[in-house]
């Protein structure tokens, strides 16, 4: 069932504006690592092209996706396969090779850098993630993060969420929710206008200190500090609080591995009640991974700047199922973003 937003929460527009740098970066590390090149000698899977190439699966199916939503790519039964464009002007055997082109561009590009790495770069086998110290959610990896780098990315967080977030109230999904814990909710911005939407609905916002020490000014904003409070927790390591019957990830997921997506999936199990559920919101990816191409922008910019990426609803549903939960399904919530819920049995 697709559902309507309401007025402002179509953000397609500026999202497009902001991941559109995603996309130069996409082409000139395909063109580098030969990645067009070894589709247009055998079609492939992720898998078997990363396999092929020695390249991390994760990244790469997000810049797969993305070259396939910008139409030098699609998908047949599960492989990846040149379209004309891409035989014609991105392949190097081609006479009207952009190679020269890519070359020059690859110069003082960091989004290309990072995201290079990122393909280079295998992922650790544990589940629990570690910062580097240049990526923007290293501070959560760790686990610590400087109240300079905490009250820029709550405003960064806040800016691109709210309309989503109103979005996401008119839903009425939470209408029957008492506790909500909001997992890494920065500002509150999600739970704000829940607790306006719901007047029976309590909220805890969970993230680091540094943050935790930012969110009551916007609480206290919109009147609402006797419904919304603060768990000041590393939500890897330290013990997550019960008494609640959701758990709530918005713009979580993407910014991890699935095996710690699993990780975090599996706390929100462990302290939920029988019947609470967990609600994961994010932009997702098409089934066939081919976009749309908001969402493969996205997941490039994950891919590069974080630890993770965009995910499809199966793969998000596999998860889930893994950690324990059924019913699992998922509900448009804006015309880029979806709430995917599960239910504990």
């Amino acid at each position: 069932m697709t559902h309507l937003p309401v007025p402002g929460s179509d953000t397609r527009d500026v999202w497009e504006i902001y991941l559109s740098p995603t996309w130069m970066p996409a082409l000139l590390a395909a063109d580098e690592l030969g990645v067009l090149a070894s589709i247009a000698d055998e079609p492939g899977s992720v898998a078997e092209v990363s396999a092929r190439l020695g390249l991390n699966g994760r990244a790469l199916g997000s810049v797969l996706a993305l070259l396939a939503s910008l139409g030098y790519l699609v998908p047949r039964q599960g492989r990846f396969h040149v379209t004309d464009a891409a035989r014609h002007h991105l392949l190097p055997s081609s006479p009207f090779h952009w190679g020269g082109v890519w070359a020059q561009m690859r110069q003082g590009s960091p989004l290309y850098t990072q995201l290079r790495t990122a393909l280079i770069t295998p992922d650790p086998a544990e589940a629990i993630p570690r910062g580097n110290g240049d990526r923007s959610v290293d501070g959560w990896a760790s686990g610590t993060l400087s109240p300079e780098a905490a009250a820029s990315m709550t405003k960064y967080m806040h800016s691109h969420s709210a309309a989503a977030a109103v979005a996401v109230a008119h839903t009425d999904l939470f209408a029957s929710t008492r506790r909500l814990l909001d997992v890494g909710g920065c500002s509150g911005v999600f739970s704000i206008v829940l607790a306006e939407r719901h007047p029976g609905l309590s909220c805890t916002i969970m993230d680091l200190p540094a943050v935790c020490e930012l969110t009551p000014d916007y609480v206290k904003e919109r009147g609402l500090a006797d419904r919304i409070d603060t768990y000041a927790a590393d939500m890897f390591r330290d013990p997550w609080p019960h008494g609640y019957d959701a758990v709530f990830l918005s713009n979580i997921f993407h910014d991890w591995r699935p095996a710690t997506c699993l990780a975090l999936a599996r706390s929100a199990f462990g302290v939920l009640p029988a019947g609470g559920t967990i609600n994961v919101h994010e932009m997702l990816l098409d089934d066939d991974g081919a976009g749309p191409r908001t969402a493969a922008a996205f997941s490039v910019l994950m891919a590069a700047s974080t630890q993770g990426q965009q995910f499809t609803f199966g793969q998000l549903e596999s998860l889930l199922t893994e950690a324990g939960f059924v019913d699992i399904d998922c509900r448009s919530t804006s015309p880029l973003h979806s709430l995917v819920r599960g239910r504990k049995p």
